[in-house]
């Protein structure tokens, strides 16, 4: 379970931003004591205007599972650490990337984290919270002499000396641990690693996330109940078909299929199976490829398969562009699956970004988001991420979220000066002889100076 994200100089990202998770406390109700792990939202929605980082604010928390994930296995020993620091800085290229996060596993909370620079990780560490009291299991620094100064704490146990021998100058030693069979440590890789799945809006993931889902339709034990969730998107779908392999011709017919219809290569054209939904009546039944879909029909069965796992393992979801090619009754039925303790009995999270205003307000449910469950991102004027909740606002429990967001009551809006669109079009629609607006609207300032 995640309850805090801090992240400095990733993308757009250049100081250090928190995404937190923590319950923010009713007025008159009491905050949770040190030795409690506190209470966390199911929910958190991220909104903003184009460019301004909300993707980048997922991006970081997914780059960080890679990092966990790869650096030991997968980074090549002499090429450093693949970051992406923040661009519009020269001092940024110089000064380490960082990323933490609070966990918990077990009962017990968990904060670790790392800094990485271009050739190394510049530091790492690891402490625990029994009862609220801070135990050091690991700390990692790197040296000016190129060497790396470990500390360990006396709660971990196992063959520390012999993974430290291990890990590299651009390994994390949480992945060299995991890796190598470390118990105590492989714990909290599992909630940052296994625990943690993500959406992104391209075809090649929508591809890996489809086969998923059409595993699951492989099964008997949850195929029923995943076509029931896929009955949602389309209530002209009656059944579905699978076969495990398609032919050569069936393969390029679909991509060209996909390519026709301008979806670069579909989900049909990769996955070796063959997954194909019914529609009409008992009587009568059509049998359609999936590259016969609509977008918004493949969108919503690629997030059924992830959908599933995650809230039966009560794991964490991160969903780039959730109102992408999804109706907003489809978007709000996700956040409200997230919210339900009936549907959600382990604790799963969701944290997404979107445009859909629909999602603030009380239109398509009874406030569907609270104060604590939605962020907002916008840039300063030197082009660097902000990161702010709503409830920093203090907003009323009747007040319309949907609307002060719109009107620019939180900030996160772009602006758009309406009378430079006109004057874009006058000159667009003007004769070849005549002045541009620009060049009069220069002439006046000039004299205006004299």
């Amino acid at each position: 379970m995640l309850l805090r994200f801090r992240v400095a100089n990733h993308r757009s990202i250049r100081d250090e931003q928190e995404l937190s998770l923590v319950e923010v406390p009713k007025r008159g109700k009491d905050k949770p004591r040190a030795s409690e792990v506190p209470a966390t939202v199911p929910v958190a929605g991220i909104y903003g205007s184009n460019a301004s980082g909300k993707s980048n604010v997922l991006d970081a928390l997914r780059w960080m599972r890679l990092a966990v994930r790869d650096s030991y296995t997968h980074w090549e020993p002499d090429e450093g650490v693949p970051r992406d620091p923040f661009a519009l800085d020269e001092d940024a290229k110089a000064t380490p990337s960082f990323f933490e996060v609070d966990v918990v596993s077990s009962g017990v909370r968990f904060t670790y984290g790392f800094e990485v620079d271009d050739d190394q990780v510049a530091g790492e560490w690891l402490y625990a919270y029994p009862h609220g009291r801070p135990q050091r299991w690991f700390e990692r620094d790197a040296g000016g002499d190129g060497e790396h100064e470990y500390r360990f704490g006396r709660s971990l146990k196992g063959e520390l000396e012999q993974i430290r021998r291990l890990t590299r100058r651009s390994s994390l030693y949480l992945s060299v641990a995991a890796s190598n069979g470390h118990d105590q440590l492989f714990a909290v890789y599992t909630e940052i690693v296994r625990k943690i799945a993500a959406a992104q809006q391209d075809n090649r993931d929508q591809s890996s996330r489809m086969r998923r889902t059409a595993n699951m339709l492989h099964r008997s034990d949850l195929a029923r109940q995943v076509f029931r969730l896929i009955a949602l998107a389309d209530l002209g779908v009656t059944g579905w078909r699978t076969e495990e392999k398609k032919t050569e011709d069936e393969m390029r017919e679909a991509r060209r299929k996909s390519l026709e219809r301008g979806r670069g290569l579909n989900i049909s054209a990769v996955w070796t199976g063959r997954l194909a939904l019914e529609r009409g009546s008992a009587e009568k039944t059509q049998v359609l490829d999936l590259s016969e879909e609509s977008d918004g029909t493949l969108s919503w069965m690629s997030l059924v398969g992830p959908l599933v796992e995650v809230l039966q393992s009560g794991a964490l979801f991160l969903v780039d562009e959730i109102d992408s090619s999804l109706h907003p009754m489809l978007s709000s039925t996700m956040i409200r699956m997230f919210k339900d303790p009936g549907i959600n009995p382990r604790g799963a999270q969701l944290v997404f970004a979107s445009h859909d205003t629909t999602l603030l307000g009380s239109m398509l449910d009874r406030k569907l988001l609270g104060r604590d469950e939605v962020w907002f991102t916008e840039k300063d004027a030197e082009g660097a991420t902000q990161l702010f909740s709503l409830a920093e606002f203090h907003p009323r429990d009747a007040e319309n979220t949907e609307r002060g967001y719109l009107q620019g009551r939180y900030g996160a809006v772009p602006y758009v000066d309406f009378e430079e669109i006109r004057s874009v079009f006058a000159d667009l629609h003007r004769e070849p002889d005549e002045p541009s607006s620009a060049s009069e609207a220069e002439s006046r300032a000039a004299y205006a100076e004299t």
